[in-house]
């Protein structure tokens, strides 16, 4: 332990020789305190000690430096007797100790101050609940809180239902209330059922948008898990639900039904966060929230009436639930509850892509039934008749024109006499069957050579810019893959603009959905980015021309560190390098195969279709000189990196490649629409210092 020394400045000695002895026959001297053990708890607060002496006295202190000075004394001498006053401030660590020595010429009495570490508060969920008053709280003692994990809110690819906005939300209860935390980073560590204490000291309660109380950002560190137990569900009514006293606790709500209106729909619709309504028998209403990235989005609601489970909620005033397990819904089996005898098609009008697949309907009503359909051959329908809210599947095939929509009725009967209209009508339209067209081969400067291939597309985007019509990014696109090998773009300073980032991530409108992969969402795990071929940074001058490069097919399986690290770098010199010339010619590809390895890893999407990674990425890059004599003005430059992390962050002079390596590499001839001679010359040739590379 380090120790400071700190004694009355210059006072000490002239004064102690000063105040005693001066009578020919002294006195003797005698110095003492009424305690030597000063013990404090862990708040702030003072205690005295009475000192007793016939002399003068001087005060010295010793303390551990790498804690700091936490305490105080007054005064720092004296003469004959006296009151030392010691105050400490509180104490939010381990029991620390100091000492404090007072001194005559002849004596000296150590003292020696103790402050013990502050006592561990275990509390309940209610209780730490109780400590917001409607505005945010830092707690400052030493809180923890014993609960349950009753979320699963994980990725899915952890075995989560990813059912929230973010994964950084976890909800506990200790069986009597409960409480979300809201993580300072995502949960890829404590699942459903893991008995956890949770360190509260220094963290902050709030709440956002009328929404649930939270722990905002707490560290995983500060949660350990401590054993596991079995999810058992609360059975409270919807009365109950909607008064919040359940807020962040796992429920069983019993006699609910979906509204009539949300009849027949996933309990998410499209690529938007979904609130799905419910109705109790009692008449009280609730919504059943799901993220558009919940694993069991694309499930049909249950039509049936029942019992209901999920995590109780609420959100700008609306209570909701979330689901914590599949099986959540499955209580929804029993007659749907109506006043008098209903019949009702809520929904009347449904579009289905050209493709072929299915979709369920279900009649809002308590009466028996026959369904039929007017093109029983492309629109099947299951069963025939039924009763209630007894689904029923149609079943289509794919459209057989490319160019012409189709469409069938589903008719549902009722001779129930005390129905008014015995007939309803679902009018079902088709889309044309979208199929994956090439667009025309331009000469661009910048595109590779583009040869016919099953299995891939050349794409092509444009974009207005000052009023013209230009060329936005062109990419090569492997189907069956569910990437592009490259992706080809000019760039320069208007089309690189300097706005902002829109996040729009969503599938490209010129490639048919069943292409693409799904990536609403990153890919599981953190080892993996949504890495993009064209950079967001390159395409900043407009809304729509920055959201074109969140579509689908420009993203890849990237490596997270090399993406955030050594590819962002090269991203930023390749920025850096257009604003010094008229125009940079840039191709970005993506290899999923080497010449020493043919096979391919996959990874999964958000719906689980399997997307090949990357082994090699490379840049290959074309900088254009109006001013420059040496070979019409073109210089070239070319990189490629494995998809792994690397030590290093920036592109040095020994990465750098001439195109006509990378050529090699990749089996793409670039820059073909080049004169031949120039080409061969730029091509050939690579000098980094001239790119600034050292």
């Amino acid at each position: 332990m380090q120790h400071n020394k700190i004694s009355g400045v210059l006072m000490v000695l002239a004064f102690l020789l000063a105040g005693c002895g001066e009578e020919p026959v002294p006195e003797p001297q005698y110095l003492s305190a009424n305690k030597t053990q000063v013990t404090f708890d862990a708040t702030a607060g003072e205690q005295v000690v009475q000192i007793t002496a016939n002399c003068n006295w001087v005060v010295s202190e010793t303390w551990d430096t790498s804690v700091g000075k936490w305490f105080t004394v007054t005064p720092i001498m004296g003469q004959g007797n006296g009151t030392l006053t010691i105050s400490v401030q509180a104490n939010a660590g381990a029991d620390r100790m100091a000492d404090i020595t007072v001194s005559s010429a002849e004596k000296n009495v150590l003292i020696t101050i103790t402050q013990k570490e502050q006592e561990v508060l275990i509390r309940s969920v209610s209780q730490v609940r109780a400590l917001y008053k409607g505005s945010d709280v830092t707690i400052t003692d030493k809180i923890v809180v014993r609960a349950t994990v009753i979320s699963n809110y994980m990725h899915i690819d952890d075995g989560g239902l990813n059912n929230y906005t973010s994964m950084k939300a976890i909800v506990v209860s200790d069986g009597e209330a409960g409480i979300q935390l809201f993580c300072a980073e995502n949960n890829t560590a404590f699942k459903q059922g893991d008995k956890v204490e949770i360190q509260l000291t220094g963290q902050t309660l709030s709440v956002y948008n009328n929404g649930p109380l939270q722990v905002n950002g707490i560290p995983l560190a500060n949660i350990t898990k401590v054993g596991t137990e079995t999810l058992v569900a609360k059975e409270i009514s919807a009365a109950q639900l909607v008064t919040g006293e359940y807020e962040s606790m796992y429920v069983a709500i019993p006699s609910v039904q979906v509204t009539d209106e949300d009849l027949n729909k996933s309990f998410v619709i499209g690529s938007a966060h979904t609130s799905i309504g419910m109705i109790a028998q009692t008449e009280e209403t609730f919504d059943i929230f799901s993220s558009r990235y919940s694993s069991f989005k694309d499930v049909t609601v249950p039509s049936g009436s029942g019992v209901i489970k999920g995590i109780a909620s609420v959100y700008d005033g609306r209570y909701q639930i979330s689901f914590a397990q599949i099986s959540d819904w499955e209580g929804l089996t029993g007659e749907r509850f109506y006043t008098s005898s209903t019949f009702t098609l809520f929904t009347t009008e449904k579009e289905v892509s050209g493709e072929s697949g299915q979709f369920t309907v279900s009649i809002a009503g308590n009466v028996d039934w026959t369904v039929t359909s007017t093109d029983p051959e492309g629109f099947a329908v299951s069963p025939s008749s039924g009763s209630g809210s007894t689904p029923v599947t149609v079943t289509y095939n794919q459209n057989p024109s490319l160019s012409e929509s189709r469409t069938a009725d589903i008719i549902f009967s009722t001779t129930d006499a005390a129905i008014a209209q015995q007939t309803l009508t679902l009018h079902v339209t088709q889309s044309p069957f979208e199929a994956l067209v090439s667009d025309p081969v331009r000469s661009w400067i910048e595109l590779p050579k583009v040869l016919p291939e099953d299995d891939f597309a050349y794409i092509s985007h444009m974009t207005t810019l000052k009023g013209k019509s230009v060329r936005n990014y062109s990419f090569w696109y492997d189907t069956q893959n569910r990437l592009a090998p490259w992706v080809a773009y000019p760039l320069y300073q208007d089309i690189m603009g300097n706005g902002s980032r829109t996040d729009a991530w969503d599938y490209n409108p010129k490639v048919p959905k069943r292409y693409q992969p799904s990536l609403f969402y990153s890919f599981g795990g953190s080892t993996y980015d949504r890495g993009h071929q064209l950079p967001s940074a390159d395409r900043l001058y407009s809304y729509d021309v920055n959201a074109s490069t969140f579509y689908f097919t420009n993203l890849t399986a990237q490596n997270a560190s090399l993406n955030q690290n050594l590819w962002t770098r090269l991203e930023i010199n390749v920025r850096d390098w257009a604003r010094t010339c008229d125009t940079l010619y840039v191709v970005t590809g993506a290899m999923i195969r080497t010449q020493e390895d043919q096979t391919i890893e996959y990874i999964s999407d958000n719906d689980g279709n399997q997307v090949a990674v990357p082994r090699i990425y490379y840049k290959v890059l074309l900088k254009y000189n109006a001013g420059q004599a040496e070979n019409g003005g073109y210089s070239s430059i070319a990189f490629w990196y494995e998809n792994r992390a690397y030590n290093t962050e920036y592109p040095v002079a020994a990465d750098a490649k001439n195109v006509k390596e990378v050529e090699t590499l990749t089996g793409f001839d670039f820059f073909h629409n080049l004169p031949d001679d120039i080409e061969e010359a730029v091509e050939a040739s690579c000098t980094p210092k001239d790119w600034g590379l050292n």
